[in-house]
């Protein structure tokens, strides 16, 4: 069986599948992350505050976190692909659909629908993957999905800022929602293609499932970890604009293309990232991923001008790459009788911290100031990225022999 799915892996079909696939994660991507810089428009638009319209974020992911618990194990019963070509459809509607409401109650609403679709995409694709491609070559795969949203992040946030200062940023969903339909379409074609599994005979009940899988070694420490990267780095992320926005006086064209240097960075640590594990190993790139994103936060707080901002900004797009790309993978393997449940609880822990992040962290900017919040979120992920080295991968046994021998 492990055969033939391996040379299924490496058909045309599956290559063609895979693409459309990336694609529906490049414009998740895209659609998320572009509302970043568009925060400090909307808040004046709409005559409140950035943290208020912050709960545009927290509409979307929230909702996003949550609905892996059910993508999950519809995906193992129904089919990974099939289950993210109709989500699709759900989410090229709602993303269109965000620029029509007046109140900032209304474009939270749809946000919030557009996340609950949204939520099928990256972990399910994450768990075909992880279904059909052999764990040798499986970073490498992923590395493709972590281009995918690079790319995304890299084009999302300059394009967004661009539609906004020419046209309006409402102009921006119904754009992103028209590329959507045109992915889901060909999305639709080729699902007949999909590889799909042998179920477990007999089928165990969802509850019997997550149950198995939370018991798995290893994965609450997992999802306590990736929920704190979540809760930190996006959190804290999602408030750069408004800082940009508050020191520099910075429109949201200008903040679109700064933030856009950590898609770029990203870009290139996923292509580098074959390498680096080969070279570096998984401990040492969440290690060294960790420390690039809260030095990068720590650093933004003492930038004198504006251009000298896309050096934290690419550090911070790299060390996300490198760490969270590494979790990822541990994530489709740490309980391979069910991937799709596996991968969905892995993704609901990170959405439920980008979700708690952007309410946490507004709140925090609210009371004390970006200053002390940026810096609070730069050192607390240097912690979080020595516990995850830590509680999930061992050290080297090279590394660990000279401390033996001195004992």
């Amino acid at each position: 069986m492990a055969s033939e799915t391996e040379a299924a892996s490496g058909s045309k079909e599956q290559r063609r599948l895979l693409l459309a696939l990336v694609a529906a994660i490049f414009m998740i991507n895209l659609d998320a992350r572009a509302v970043t810089p568009l925060l400090p428009t909307i808040a004046a638009d709409l005559r409140t505050t950035v943290s208020a319209a912050g709960m545009i974020v927290t509409a979307y992911v929230l909702p996003y976190g949550l609905f892996q618990l059910v993508y999950g194990p519809l995906s193992d019963r129904f089919g990974k692909v099939s289950v993210v070509a109709w989500a699709m459809i759900f989410f090229s509607l709602g993303t269109a659909l965000c620029a029509l409401p007046p109140s900032l109650a209304g474009i939270v609403a749809l946000r919030f629908l557009t996340g609950t679709a949204a939520a099928a995409v990256f972990p399910l694709t994450l768990a075909y993957v992880g279904d059909t491609v052999p764990y040798a070559r499986r970073q490498a795969t992923i590395a493709l999905l972590a281009t995918s949203t690079a790319v995304a992040s890299s084009f999302s946030t300059a394009a967004g800022g661009l539609i906004a200062a020419v046209v309006s940023w409402r102009f921006v969903f119904p754009v992103f929602g028209l590329i959507s339909g045109a992915v889901t379409v060909w999305l639709l074609l080729l699902r007949r293609s999909e590889v799909r599994l042998a179920p477990p005979h007999p089928r165990p009940r969802p509850r019997d499932t997550f149950g198995a899988a939370l018991r798995a070694p290893q994965m609450l420490p997992l999802l306590l970890l990736v929920c704190a990267e979540g809760l930190l780095y996006n959190g804290a992320f999602t408030y750069l604009g408004g800082f940009l926005n508050e020191r520099f006086a910075l429109g949201a064209l200008a903040i679109g293309f700064i933030l856009a240097g950590a898609g770029v960075a990203q870009l290139g640590a996923a292509r580098a990232l074959p390498r680096l594990v080969r070279r570096l190993g998984e401990r040492r790139l969440v290690l060294l991923g960790g420390a690039l994103m809260g030095a990068a936060y720590i650093v933004t707080v003492t930038i004198p001008n504006w251009p000298l901002f896309l050096i934290p900004i690419v550090c911070a797009g790299a060390g996300f790459v490198l760490c969270h790309s590494t979790l990822q993978t541990r994530a489709t393997e740490i309980y391979p009788a069910s991937r799709g449940t596996a991968v969905a609880l892995f993704a609901f822990a990170l959405f439920l911290g980008n979700g708690l992040g952007a309410t946490v962290i507004g709140l925090a900017i609210d009371q004390t100031g970006y200053v002390p919040t940026l810096l609070a979120a730069g050192a607390l992920l240097w912690v979080f990225a020595l516990a995850a080295a830590r509680l999930l991968f061992a050290r080297p046994a090279a590394e660990a022999a000279p401390t033996r021998a001195a004992n």
